[in-house]
This record gives C-alpha cells, sequence and structure tokens, in this order.
C-alpha cells in the first residue's frame, strides 16, 4: 500500500509500505478514506518527545497518524460489532489487542495503550489502509447524519477537547480562559459556552485564530499583549475559574497558573516537554486544582455524539485545506507553519 511514513525528524515521505495484517483475532482492517494532522504529531515531526519517546533520524519507520475515518474491509473472527463494507470511524489509540484489559474491552487500561501512528508497534492511518485492535470497542460506526469533518474531529480534536473543558470545572456563569487555539482551542470555546460559562478569554498568537474564537464569543487576546494582565483587568483582579490549556507549547503551559483564579482549576491537555514545569507556590497559595492527561477518546463519545447530531456543537470552519494522500510531506509543512490561515487539514486517500 501507499501510506504517509515517519523517516525521520521533518522528513514524512508519501511511499510504499507493508499492507498491515490482523494483529489479534478481534482486529480489523479499515480502508481508509480520509485522515487529518493533529498538534501532537507535530512533536514527532519536530523530533521532539513524546512521553518517554524521542524522535530522531534512527527511529525506525512507520505509518504515521491517529486521526482517520474509512471502511471496514476485514474482521477477525472475534469481531462481533462490525462487519464488511461498514462506515467507521477509529479513536485516535488503543490498547495491545490480547491482554486481559483488551480482551474484556477496556483497551485504555492495557499496559501498552498508545496512539496509532506513534511507533512501528501502532502503525497509524495516514495510509491506505490501517490495522485497528479492539474494533468492537475502538470503532464507532457513522451515520449519513454525521458530516465526514464532524467524524473526523470525533476520532480525537473534539474528543480531547471535550475532556479538557469538562476536567477545568466549568461553571455556570463562570469564566474560563482557554490558552492555544488550534482545533482542539477553538471547539474548547465553543464547548466552554455550551456547559454555561458566561465570559470566555481565547488567547493564541496567531491573528486569524483569535479572529474564529471572536466569531464564536470569545474575547480574543494575543499572549504577546499581556493577556494576563488584561484578563486580570477584565475580571477585576479575580483571573479564570476554568483555565484550558490546549497548546502543549512551553509559553502556554507558563501562563495558565498566573491566569487562574484562586481554587480555580487548571486542565492541561497539550504534549509537555521533558522541560516544562509548574511553579509550586503559585499552586499552593492559589489553592489551584491542577488536572492533566489523555483524553479517552471512547468514553467521550456517549456524550458528544448526540451533540453533533443534535446541531448543538458545530465546530464550524475547522478544516480550512485539503490535500491527497501524496500530497502528505506539504500537508505537513504547511500545518507546521501555521500559514495561509491553516487550523485543520483533510488528506483525502484515493
Amino acid at each position: 500500500m501507499k501510506a504517509l511514513v515517519f523517516n525521520g525528524p521533518r522528513d514524512i515521505r508519501y511511499e510504499s509500505f507493508a499492507d498491515p495484517e490482523l494483529r489479534t483475532a478481534n482486529s480489523a482492517i479499515l480502508k481508509v478514506s480520509k485522515c487529518s494532522i493533529c498538534g501532537s504529531d507535530l512533536h514527532m515531526y519536530h523530533g521532539d518527545n513524546i512521553g518517554n519517546a524521542a524522535y530522531t533520524s534512527e527511529t525506525p519507520h512507520f505509518c504515521v497518524g491517529h486521526e482517520f475515518i474509512g471502511e471496514v474491509v476485514e474482521t477477525g473472527k472475534d469481531v462481533h460489532n462490525f462487519k464488511v463494507g461498514q462506515k467507521v470511524l477509529s479513536a485516535g489509540g488503543t490498547g495491545c489487542g490480547d491482554c486481559p484489559q483488551c480482551l474484556v474491552g477496556k483497551p485504555l487500561q492495557c499496559r501498552k495503550s498508545t496512539a496509532f501512528g506513534l511507533s512501528p508497534e501502532l502503525n497509524g492511518g495516514q495510509a491506505e489502509y490501517v490495522c485497528i485492535p479492539n474494533a468492537d470497542t475502538t470503532l464507532l460506526a457513522t451515520e449519513d447524519s454525521m458530516s465526514d469533518e464532524h467524524a473526523l474531529l470525533l476520532t480525537d480534536a473534539m474528543t480531547t477537547a471535550y475532556f479538557g473543558i469538562t476536567r477545568s470545572d466549568v461553571q455556570p456563569g463562570g469564566t474560563v480562559a482557554v490558552v492555544g487555539l488550534g482545533p482542539i482551542g477553538l471547539i474548547g470555546v465553543e464547548l466552554a459556552f455550551i456547559l454555561g460559562a458566561s465570559r470566555v478569554f481565547a488567547i493564541d498568537p496567531v491573528a486569524s485564530r483569535r479572529d474564529m474564537a471572536a466569531k464564536l464569543g470569545a474575547i480574543a487576546l494575543d499572549p504577546g499583549d499581556d493577556a494576563v494582565a488584561k484578563v486580570m483587568e477584565h475580571t477585576k483582579g479575580a483571573g479564570a475559574q476554568s483555565v484550558f490549556e490546549a497548546s502543549g507549547a512551553s509559553m502556554a503551559i507558563a501562563a495558565c497558573l498566573p491566569l487562574a483564579a484562586r481554587n480555580g482549576t487548571v486542565s492541561f491537555i497539550g504534549i509537555p516537554q521533558p522541560h516544562d514545569t509548574l511553579s509550586m507556590p503559585l499552586i499552593m497559595f492559589k489553592n489551584i486544582t491542577i488536572r492533566g492527561g489523555i483524553c479517552q477518546v471512547q468514553e467521550t463519545w456517549p456524550h458528544l455524539v448526540p451533540l453533533v447530531q443534535q446541531g448543538r456543537i458545530n465546530a464550524p470552519d475547522m478544516f480550512s485545506h485539503t490535500f491527497k494522500l501524496s500530497e502528505g510531506a506539504e500537508a505537513y509543512r504547511l500545518f507546521d507553519s501555521r500559514d495561509d490561515g491553516v487550523i485543520k487539514i483533510t488528506i483525502e486517500v484515493d
């Protein structure tokens, strides 16, 4: 098959790769129709760390990508909820497929649980085909009422936004600050209002992204214009009761505690680097609750799918550019550059 393959930092290539095979009896093979690039993929693209994994030119080659939708073309004998020909979306990660946790339908408790497309252990879906372990718990059937764009967002971006914003303890009438206005942050702005926030501050250095947040009703701020001071001015020195960090950039992480109100909550979902730290004095003396973690995608679907189907959440204009799979290297370059108003990219798989 053809796939986008990691060959080292800033070296994503469209090339031939071995066809996937069923890993376990509860696996399925998916023919990918569309996929997308996540902001966390850029850590790998830059040669940074994701957890304990460091991405260098010596890293073994693998198919990248954990946001993809497609059609089931093969199933193992222990797959019961899906059949060949079904249109599905996949959670962005799963487990090994054959440990006790995976076999009882809890792949996120697997010791080897990981995202697709981070290593040869679980090749990704920016490819013509991909193997899905734990198919019954990793896949979700799509319906005609669900657009391809919403289906792609439900693989990771929308679910991570929901995971992060709900863990920031948004209160009816409360004040929220969203730091980082990529797709996850922008969806977080929309979700904050859905959850009852009366005021949302949206902080990002990219003007086009601030404009999108302003259209959603947020007060958009440039971090270079001392956003912390402006939030304090707007809140008469109180700060934001809920802070949602949706970037992973070191400057974004560092801005969150100063933005938070006393007894506030800060929720981190951006992938940090080893040098990123938080101020213990600020946490202690402001009584700040800190939460961080990786979204358990499947657990958010019962909450989000009805909101999508009923038009309660729209995530408008998230996909700004479309590329073919063969143009994947350029898609990564553009997404990394943040040029041309890029927000999120659709990659069509022929």
